[in-house]
């Protein structure tokens, strides 16, 4: 694997030199202060441009003498690099956070397009303080770096002496830690997916073993809610099971879908409430209203199964009252299985006399209006994009009326939404 090593060059070239000849690369980049005064001279300038040319006078005598070694080549002559191995990018203003942040940047866009699966190891012992911290803010948000720092004795708090090494810095704790922000903020907008597949990826990296279990958990656990937004209830409950401690009212809810538990039998109709109210979140209004449809639709089925015993679903002729029979034979199908939607469904349990088909009736015009929004999305029957106030107006007729009808049956239809952001507390 080519390797390549990134060096900020300040005024000393000691630590410049001892990295370039420890890591031997094939190719170096030189970031450094342009100008008179600036540190590009010393990586190849003419004559001595690395010696130490600071003076001081005798207080007694008066006489000038250098403060170190005033002979010192250029740190290419010192370490060998030939014209095509390296190359210098330099900064006016070392000073400046931002410039040298982009500076970076487009570095290492650069390297990616010339360097295509090298090792890139960037060294920041030199330079200004300003371009040290702008190479290690690029060097941990860029997966690709190594972070390198010269390590020695210090006889002083100036700086390290002779001896240094340099070292490579384990910069993912760092990295991950930062990562979790856009995990928290996948989590707010419930993208479980994408919170999942962040920590996953930060996985593959050398982690202090306490943070490792905790994203562990946080990956787990984001799989696990992932798997219920998609409906995938069995595995949500598996998945969370370890943890029960910690989402129990969850594993509950859990529990009475999959009628593991006692339940009332309609707890998925709430779960596609809070489903939509997710996707509505997301902005996916049209997939919002799609979901608000199929609760209204699935509260009718399942009170039809629960007092006439018909699978969910699919009433058939012999599950209706003989007076009604020649009524919906329109309906029929094969085997006897009537073919009702949503209306149809509400329409029989008002002729049954149930308290939910006729709290249906009395907002008929209502429900029936918010329907058209739903039928003119893509999702039914139209290719019109919804909105955010048509979710509103769709989610207020709706679920307003599954909800008063439910408690007319002494049905409590709320449940906790899904956890967001908090699951990196937990």
């Amino acid at each position: 694997m080519q390797k390549i090593l990134i060096l900020s060059v300040g005024g000393s070239s000691e630590p410049i030199i001892n990295a370039i000849k420890r890591y031997k690369p094939e190719f170096v980049y030189f970031f450094c202060s342009s100008g008179p005064k600036g540190s590009a001279v010393t990586v190849d300038g003419p004559g001595d441009p690395c010696g130490d040319k600071r003076r001081a006078k005798c207080p007694e005598c008066g006489h000038q003498f250098h403060l170190g070694n005033p002979k010192g080549k250029s740190i290419v002559v010192q370490t060998g690099l030939k014209e095509d191995q390296y190359e210098i990018i330099t900064i006016d203003d070392p000073d400046d956070l931002n410039k040298c942040y982009s500076q970076l940047v487009a570095m290492a866009r650069s390297i990616e397009e010339k360097h295509p699966g090298a090792q890139v190891i960037a060294n920041y012992t030199g330079g200004t303080k300003t371009m040290s911290v702008a190479m290690a803010l690029v060097g941990t948000m860029t997966e690709e770096w190594d972070l390198s720092l010269n390590k020695g004795p210090r006889l002083d708090i100036i700086k390290v002496k002779s001896g240094d090494t340099p070292v490579i810095v384990n910069k993912w704790q760092i990295f991950a830690e930062q990562r979790l922000e856009s995990v928290g903020e996948a989590l707010r907008k419930y993208d479980y997916a994408l919170a999942e597949a962040i920590v996953s990826q930060l996985l593959f990296h050398p982690l202090e073993p306490g943070f490792q279990k905790r994203l562990l958990r946080i990956r787990q656990v984001c799989e696990a809610f992932n798997g219920w937004d998609r409906f995938d209830h069995r595995k949500a409950l598996d998945l969370l099971s370890p943890y029960g401690k910690d989402f129990s009212s969850y594993i509950v809810i859990l529990k009475r879908i999959l009628k593991r538990t006692k339940s009332k039998g309609y707890e998925l109709v709430a779960d596609l409430f809070n489903n939509a109210e997710r996707r509505s979140t997301q902005k996916h209004y049209d997939d919002a209203v799609a979901r608000l449809y199929r609760a209204t639709e699935l509260f009718a089925q399942l009170r039809l199964e629960k007092t006439r015993g018909c699978k969910l679903g699919q009433v058939t002729m012999e599950e209706l009252p003989g007076d009604l029979r020649p009524e919906y034979s329109e309906y029929a199908k094969e085997e006897g299985k009537l073919l009702l939607g949503l209306r149809e469904d509400y329409e029989l349990l008002h002729k049954l006399q149930d308290p939910v088909g006729i709290e249906f009736k009395e907002n008929e015009g209502r429900i029936l209006g918010a329907l058209t929004y739903r039928n003119s999305s893509i999702y039914a029957h139209g290719i019109t994009p919804l909105e955010e106030k048509d979710y509103k107006l769709v989610s207020g007729r709706l679920k307003g009326f599954v909800l008063k009808a439910a408690r007319k049956i002494q049905v409590d239809l709320k449940i906790e939404q899904l956890p967001r952001d908090e699951i990196l507390g937990r």
